[in-house]
């Protein structure tokens, strides 16, 4: 699986997830399994991304798996509803921030996720 940060910098050069996640301004806290990364944004634009504790603090967005759970969803298949965020929350206990920065960025979150699976299919 892929340092997600590595996955943060190549979603930055990435058409689709640019426009989506324009105006963000905020930050972006991932977990997976016992390592989490965080990213702050202004309006778009990703100024750093680095690892951080497990909390999530003051982050709006944040995204909460076991290893387990996105080795599912950055699968290049995924089984059965490990193919979006919502899916994974609502049936695999995948754990969602909810807020409102959330939903309003789902689709630029969802496409982050089919960045990972390619780059996980690509190979390490």
């Amino acid at each position: 699986m892929r340092d997600f940060a590595q996955v943060l910098q190549s979603a930055n050069e990435d058409f689709e997830f640019s426009r989506e996640m324009r105006y963000y301004t905020g930050k972006l806290h991932v977990a997976i399994g016992d390592q989490a990364w965080q990213a702050a944004y202004d309006d778009g634009k990703l100024l750093s991304v680095e690892p951080a504790a497990a909390d999530p603090r003051d982050a709006a967005i944040w995204i909460r798996g076991s290893r387990e759970q996105w080795e599912d969803m950055t699968a290049e298949y995924p089984r059965p509803f490990f193919q979006s965020l919502q899916s994974s929350s609502v049936r695999h206990g995948v754990q969602l921030s909810n807020t409102h920065q959330l939903f309003a960025y789902l689709p630029a979150l969802n496409r982050l996720m089919q960045i990972f699976r390619q780059l996980n299919a690509e190979g390490a």
